[in-house]
């Protein structure tokens, strides 16, 4: 199913520039010409990106995106405003207010295409069940291997820690094994997002980097939708011990 995009501005030209610039996006353009139109059109077509532009006659962008963000039905929606203002205080005011990126008109095409792709990306993994796997993992990176050992996992990728990560969109091999049902697991996969010890006692989780998955086999994919599906009903009914390993009964 294709994503839907809501472009709001309310000056047409706009509307048609960007829509043209996200003809290379496979997805289907809503558009709406103010800040109220566009909150009626998410309530009823909830699309999976919203693109605002910052100054609007009757709702201005930062507005409506602090509206969506505080709205638990919304607020997983992904948001970039577009502004003629290139000073820092509007970027402040939108980034503030819950936007993901913040792009200066005239809008690049290629920057937006990015920001875009990278949104519908990050939001569709949210779909996809993670669980604890604790385990060792073996990574080849520029023909080294190092063992680190894994948080969790789901079919988009997995999380390793590690107070040592490699750096964001490294690209390496990965070899594991998932432990019920038992398979071995070897795959490329890219370094999608890092983890510090900041971030560790601020929010509770640990250092590390998130491995996106970039080949992952049919057969191993299917394995490890099994194994996070068997994870999760386990934890449901209290069959996880104190180290987050599963009891094989």
């Amino acid at each position: 199913m294709k994503s839907k995009i809501l472009i709001v501005d309310d000056l047409k030209f706009f509307l048609d520039v960007q829509k043209s610039m996200l003809s290379q996006v496979e997805c289907d353009i809503l558009t709406a010409r103010s800040g109220l139109e566009a909150l009626k059109i998410i309530k009823k077509d909830k699309p999976q990106l919203v693109l605002l532009d910052y100054e609007m006659s009757d709702l201005n962008g930062d507005k409506a995106c602090e509206i969506l963000k505080k709205d638990p039905r919304y607020k997983d929606i992904p948001i970039i405003i577009t502004s003629s203002k290139a000073g820092k205080e509007a970027q402040l005011k939108c980034m503030r207010a819950g936007a993901d990126y913040y792009l200066t008109k005239p809008v690049d095409q290629k920057e937006l295409v990015e920001a875009v792709s990278k949104l519908l990306k990050v939001r569709s993994s949210l779909y996809y069940p993670r669980a604890v796997m604790r385990g060792e993992v073996y990574i080849k990176f520029k023909d080294e291997v190092k063992k680190y050992l894994s948080v969790d996992i789901s079919v988009t990728g997995i999380f390793l820690e590690s107070n040592e990560p490699l750096n964001t969109n490294d690209t390496v091999t990965l070899h594991f094994t998932i432990p019920m049902p038992k398979r071995d697991i070897r795959a490329q996969g890219r370094v999608s997002r890092i983890l510090t010890a900041e971030d560790m006692e601020n929010f509770g989780v640990f250092p590390g980097m998130a491995v996106e998955f970039l080949n992952l086999d049919l057969e191993d994919r299917r394995y490890i939708e099994q194994y996070v599906d068997n994870a999760l009903k386990m934890r449901k009914h209290d069959l996880l011990d104190n180290d987050h390993n599963i009891h094989f009964i």
